[in-house]
């Protein structure tokens, strides 16, 4: 609650882009309806048939099921052994389906899908199986082939609600999200009380951008399971698309107070913080989002949350979190991932005020790596604020050898041209300037040049 109230207080300047969570971190989970016991049990039906609308047994056929029914209720493995030596070409589709039913009871799924298609080709409009091959598809994430077999379950009179609900999340797995709203609101019509289906709804309302109607749905699901975190991460997306991000983090401080924050999330709502220019705040759920990193999978992650500090000023918080870095992946880093930590902590120490600790480390950094381009940058800007010519030679030195790294061509003449332009030596450095945009075109350079150009013209 206290870090609620410290949002509710703060102010709020953009200056990062808040990426909403990935979809592989929020995966479309299949409807739970579909574990539920009594679904199953549904979705196989009795093995007798719908008069109207389906195939019928032939008489043959009746004295073969009736020869193996009780053998059905107590050995279903045993029963389509036996029921499959009777399957000919001329057996009924009925027959067939039956055969398919009984190998999905014993989990033999794929014998199930071929006797499932076997009915329908030889009764094209045989509706229960239809549904059923449609189900088995989507059991087995083949959503197009689940579209295809549902709908046409729906086509031939086929309207309940888990039905729709399915064939939403069929085409929202595609993203068809058009036809998965239309199915979803009929779902939800006959089956208000479902979650699978206001959840459907809310994930495509957030996929198609309609955040507020997604906001206040997910507001209703709260409600209901306050413990869902993926609720309110889900929510906390569409907050961020609304350009709320002070409730995107409320949310994620939510999944927290639960204890099921991940990695991406916490980073997420570090950088949210940061945004709001809250570096203390942003430093602690960083150094939480790697605390349990038992790998070094989430340096990466711990090295860019250090520069985003570094960046907006905030070098106490950056050093602090790069001493965590370091204790956190003790023995566990590269040499050149080390050698970062110890550019960006020099960084730090020269934004601290501490040069001498600052080119301690840098000259360090050099000696095991003269490729180091970032360290050789740092140094020749130290060195070219000195009024030593000494000193402006060292600088030369090292921003011509970071100019001879490929990695840092770019970067290397971008800071030689400013060295020179801040000495007045702009012809000098509206070439380098060319030259880096030569390499890569970049909107403020460019602006630079122009302003270097202009300085020379008048």
């Amino acid at each position: 609650m206290k870090k609620y109230t410290a949002l509710l207080a703060a102010g709020f300047a953009m200056a990062l882009p808040l990426a909403a969570q990935s979809k592989t971190d929020l995966m479309l989970e299949a409807p739970k309806v579909m574990d539920d016991p009594e679904w199953q049990k549904r979705f196989l039906g009795s093995y007798g048939f719908m008069p109207s609308l389906e195939p019928k047994v032939n008489q043959e056929e009746i004295v073969v099921l009736g020869d193996l029914i009780e053998i059905m209720k107590a050995d279903p493995d045993a029963a389509a052994e036996q029921l499959k030596l009777k399957i000919n070409d001329n057996s009924s589709a009925a027959l067939i389906f039956i055969l398919g039913n009984l190998y999905f009871q014993q989990g033999k799924l794929e014998e199930a899908q071929k006797y499932y298609l076997m009915a329908i080709e030889k009764h094209p409009s045989f509706l229960r199986a239809h549904k059923n091959i449609g189900l088995l598809y989507l059991q087995d994430q083949d959503f197009a082939n689940a579209q295809k077999h549902l709908g046409r379950a729906s086509e031939l009179g086929e309207h309940d609600g888990r039905t729709n609900g399915l064939i939403g999340y069929a085409y929202l797995s595609t993203d068809n999200y058009l036809a998965a709203e239309e199915a979803y609101r009929d779902a939800i019509q006959q089956e208000p009380d479902v979650v699978d289906w206001q959840l459907g709804l809310a994930r495509t309302l957030l996929a198609t951008e309609r955040y507020n109607e997604a906001v206040s749905l997910f507001d209703t699901l709260i409600k209901q399971q306050p413990n869902n975190s993926m609720l309110w991460m889900l929510q906390a997306n569409a907050y961020l698309g609304q350009g709320k991000p002070m409730e995107a983090a409320i949310n994620l401080e939510a999944v927290r107070s639960l204890g099921t924050a991940k990695r991406e999330s916490l980073l997420l709502l570090g950088d949210i913080y940061l945004n709001m220019q809250m570096p203390e705040a942003a430093l602690e759920v960083y150094e939480s989002a790697i605390g349990n990193d038992k790998t070094s999978a989430g340096y990466p992650s711990a090295i860019r949350a250090a520069r985003l500090l570094q960046q907006i000023g905030a070098a106490e918080e950056s050093t602090e979190l790069l001493e965590k870095v370091k204790s956190q992946y003790a023995g566990m880093l590269t040499t050149e991932q080390e050698l970062t930590v110890l550019t960006l902590q020099a960084k730090n120490a020269r934004s601290l005020g501490d040069e001498v600790q600052a080119i301690a480390i840098l000259k360090d950094i050099v000696k095991r790596d003269g490729t180091n381009g970032e360290a050789l940058i740092e140094l020749a800007d130290f060195y070219s604020k000195s009024a030593e010519a000494e000193d402006l030679e060292r600088a030369i030195y090292y921003i011509e050898l970071a100019e001879s790294i490929e990695e840092f061509e770019y970067q290397a003449l971008v800071k030689h041209a400013q060295m020179l332009a801040n000495k007045r030596k702009y012809h000098d450095a509206i070439i380098l300037l060319k030259r880096a945009l030569s390499i890569k075109e970049e909107p403020r350079i460019e602006r630079y040049l122009a302003q270097l150009e202009r300085a020379v013209n008048r």
